[in-house]
């Protein structure tokens, strides 16, 4: 006759598998937490992108706008400070001579602002040929 041991038969986990299974679920929830930060600072820098974009193109267009009626020696403000979204940007502006034969000219602008911890640009430019009175007739 066999006896059999009712006892022994424990159905359950183990420690050392729930602490496995505990680490795996703690790695998965702190890269959950790494995306979720990461795509955070990508929706800040793109959303304060799209805020800057307008502006800097306006001020693009309205220094090539100067260029063509009045010339390339109009006194532009060649740095300075504008609001958008809430958030402070620096912008610098340079213009310069890139072809003297066609009176070419070549205009800078570069925007800078700080997002968190990251230091962000964004430079445009943008050409423009100026025609003086003489020339159009």
């Amino acid at each position: 006759m066999t006896m059999s041991l009712i006892g022994n038969d424990k159905k359950g986990f183990t420690l050392v598998e729930v602490l496995v299974a505990t680490a795996i679920l703690a790695s998965g929830i702190v890269s959950i937490f790494q995306a979720l930060f990461i795509i955070m600072t990508a929706f800040s820098y793109i959303s304060h992108y799209l805020d800057i974009v307008p502006v800097v193109d306006e001020k693009v267009w309205q220094v090539q706008d100067e260029i063509r009626r009045l010339g390339p020696n109009t006194a532009f403000v060649p740095r300075g400070e504008f609001d958008a979204g809430g958030k402070k940007f620096d912008w610098v502006l340079s213009t310069q001579l890139a072809d003297s034969e066609s009176k070419l000219y070549r205009i800078d602008l570069s925007t800078q602002w700080k997002d968190g911890s990251r230091n962000c640009q964004l430079d445009r430019s943008a050409y423009v040929i100026f025609e003086s009175k003489d020339e159009k007739k």
